[in-house]
């Protein structure tokens, strides 16, 4: 699967902090503006490659497990 740079920085992002990130977060850390990583990363759940979830009102992004 070809990702773009833009996904290549979240999916770094989210492999580096070893955890769940929120949107803001991963905005954050990949130095991207907040609607443009929430435009990658639901294009991301889409095509299977990133699981989420709601916790307090936050979505949390991580990197789906392909075992």
């Amino acid at each position: 699967m070809i990702l773009s740079p833009e996904e290549k920085r979240i999916m770094n992002t989210l492999y580096f902090a070893n955890k769940a990130l929120t949107t803001k977060e991963i905005s954050e850390r990949s130095e991207m503006a907040w609607q443009t990583a929430k435009n990658h990363l639901e294009q991301m759940y889409e095509r299977g490659l990133l699981n989420r979830g709601k916790k307090s009102g936050a979505v949390y992004w991580w990197i789906k497990n392909v075992f």
